[in-house]
């Protein structure tokens, strides 16, 4: 299966929020807000991030593969999880760097996708909303 990334752009937004603020994805992350399109919009603007949208080989808006520094991540819209998009975006950006960190939920199933692609616990945690919050790395 081909993956295209493509910068994000403020047309993309609506989609972003479509993924980010559904309920499976937000439970997963960090900062688990609700955020509304003129909050988007003002982060888009004043942040400037150099996040990337993920097209499957329809040219279809599949998810997002979030960078910041070297902390990534990868939201996929529901509709298409659970078909290998997480796992290629992750291995396309991969291949291109030698160091890479995330956090993930302990409980989350995506920590044994991220320890298949080579990511290690460093044993560093935080306690977010009662659950394990875990800092893993990628070295090359």
């Amino acid at each position: 299966m081909e993956i295209t990334f493509v910068p994000l752009k403020k047309d993309h937004l609506i989609f972003l929020l479509s993924v980010r603020n559904e309920e499976s994805t937000r439970t997963q992350l960090k900062n688990d807000v609700i955020y509304s399109l003129d909050e988007c919009h003002y982060w888009f603007d004043n942040f400037k991030p150099k996040w990337l949208v993920i097209l499957n080989e329809n040219n279809e808006e599949v998810g997002y593969f979030r960078i910041e520094g070297d902390l990534i991540g990868c939201d996929i819209h529901p509709n298409f999880r659970r078909k290998g998009y997480a796992r290629n975006a992750y291995k396309k950006y991969l291949k291109d760097v030698d160091y890479a960190e995330l956090d993930v939920f302990a409980d989350n199933f995506a920590k044994k996708l991220y320890k298949e692609l080579g990511f290690q616990e460093t044993g560093e945690f935080e306690i977010i909303r009662g659950r394990k919050y875990l800092k893993m790395v990628y070295e090359r």
